[in-house]
């Protein structure tokens, strides 16, 4: 727009200055429509792009705020727009793409912005470095398809990573990409507190754990719960699901799994030019780097994404897909799983066996696991090597029960009840409060159990697929 202005005033006709680009100005097409970007915070993601070129208009703005990025623990974050991560910004191979960047009144810190689908120094952020207050802007054009990181670069641009300032802009290619049923934006990041993992309270920055790159927290879409409970991504049996993963870091790679899925499509890299791999378990993600993936959900059920780097679920790397919906026997088959059974020809029938007095606890007064009396309606359990001790407990139906829980392991766990429905994210499932039970620590859980006599099925958030159990109420 300021080339075009210039060029009239000085009396050129456009049309002897239509064949050159400059970087960071707008083009002389002037049938080019304006538009504003479609922004969107994770998980979703904008809508598909159906129109022709555009001069895409991005409005984005550095915000320092107080976010709660694990439970009871809160954190003086900076972010684009007020998001952890920053939003999602979606445009068109071809567009000319507009950046605007404000820095907020009430910030303290300068900040800027380097998108990874720029070509131009920086990444854009020598152009919008601002100072609490200002605004800046430059324009640049997409010219490669694929989904990309951004990210402030200002200072010590580890640190401001760190403390949340990136998010993902995807560049979608002329001719797609093809339509799904479900697309979500997944975006892994760490932060780097002053305590433990599990500390309560405000934590600020802790500089050395930032640069030995030892993360109290790896997370996905900026908090260790956001992608599960009521946040919980979601899918129906027989539908293709794309996940467009980008990892902010700022320092550790990411071995992005989903478990019981394999990943029909890899974009790797997050190019949607390059052909895709097929058929792969786990992707890596380099800090700053991208991956698109894509599967089809055929047995309804809770599929856990994770960083397969696993002790890092125990910092908070871990979300789930529900996926509702017809079982498909044929692809997998679990009627006749139980305690002691073992693998078997899909559809025939196992013999279950009885599982041994010592995994077996009652909710009726009785020695614990330590050797102590136990109270009434109290069961003790523990929780080490990845296992519940015992895993098959009895409750009387009706019966208000404690679960007296230790760790005897190395590693956090906790407990969580299913609902009446086997649904264990549902609203009316039973977890151990408050935290993780750490290393060496105990913790409870009271659950009432139903008046109908019937199985009901625990388990650890962190160990999903490992550690399980049973409750028989009688």
């Amino acid at each position: 727009m300021v080339v075009r202005s210039l060029v009239k005033r000085a009396g050129i006709p456009v049309a002897l200055v239509g064949a050159f680009v400059l970087f960071g100005a707008a083009s002389c097409d002037e049938t080019m429509p304006t538009v504003e970007a479609q922004l969107t915070a994770a998980p979703s993601v904008p809508e598909r792009i159906t129109r022709g070129r555009a001069h895409v208009v991005v409005h984005l703005e550095a915000v320092e705020k107080q976010f709660e990025v694990a439970p009871g623990v809160t954190y003086q974050a900076w972010t684009f727009n007020g998001l952890l991560p920053g939003p999602m910004i979606r445009v068109r191979e071809g567009d000319e793409v507009e950046v605007h960047l404000k820095n907020s009144t009430n910030s303290v810190m300068t900040h800027n912005i380097d998108l990874h689908a720029v070509n131009g120094p920086g990444g854009g952020a020598g152009a919008t470095t601002v100072a609490p207050g200002e605004e800046k802007s430059f324009t640049f054009k997409a010219k490669a398809p694929g989904l990309y990181v951004y990210h402030c670069a200002a200072g010590i641009v580890a640190d401001h990573i760190a403390n949340g300032l990136w998010g993902a802009i995807l560049v979608d290619p002329v001719n797609g990409p093809d339509a799904v049923d479900h697309e979500y934006y997944v975006a892994q990041g760490e932060f780097y507190t002053i305590g433990d993992t599990g500390t309560k309270g405000q934590q600020d920055l802790d500089v050395n754990k930032l640069f030995l790159e030892e993360p109290t927290y790896v997370v996905f879409n900026g908090n260790t719960k956001a992608l599960t409970g009521a946040g919980a991504l979601k899918a129906t049996t027989g539908q293709t699901v794309r996940l467009y993963v980008a990892n902010g870091g700022p320092n550790l790679i990411s071995s992005f799994h989903v478990i019981g899925e394999i990943f029909d499509k890899v974009y790797q890299y997050g190019s949607l030019t390059s052909s895709t791999l097929r058929d792969v378990q786990t992707v890596l993600v380099p800090p700053g780097g991208a991956t698109v993936v894509e599967f089809k959900v055929d047995v309804p059920g809770d599929y856990k994404l994770v960083d397969h780097s696993v002790a890092r679920l125990s910092k908070g790397a871990v979300g789930t897909l529900t996926v509702e919906g017809p079982d498909d026997f044929n692809t997998f088959d679990a009627r006749a799983a139980g305690p002691g059974a073992a693998s078997h020809e899909m559809g025939t029938p196992t013999a279950t066996a009885t599982a041994p007095a010592s995994t077996t606890a009652s909710a009726t007064p009785s020695p614990s696991a330590t050797g102590q009396a136990a109270a009434p309606g109290t069961i003790t359990v523990d929780m080490v090597d990845n296992a519940f001790v015992p895993k098959d407990l009895t409750v009387p139906a009706g019966q208000k029960v404690t679960f007296a829980l230790k760790n005897s392991g190395k590693v956090p766990h906790n407990m969580r009840v299913a609902d009446a429905t086997g649904n264990f994210e549902g609203a009316n499932s039973v977890v151990s409060d408050p935290e993780l039970v750490i290393a060496g620590k105990t913790g409870t859980l009271e659950w009432q159990a139903p008046a109908s006599p019937g199985t009901v099925k625990f388990r650890c958030d962190v160990h999903p697929d490992q550690m399980t159990g049973t409750i028989t109420v009688k």
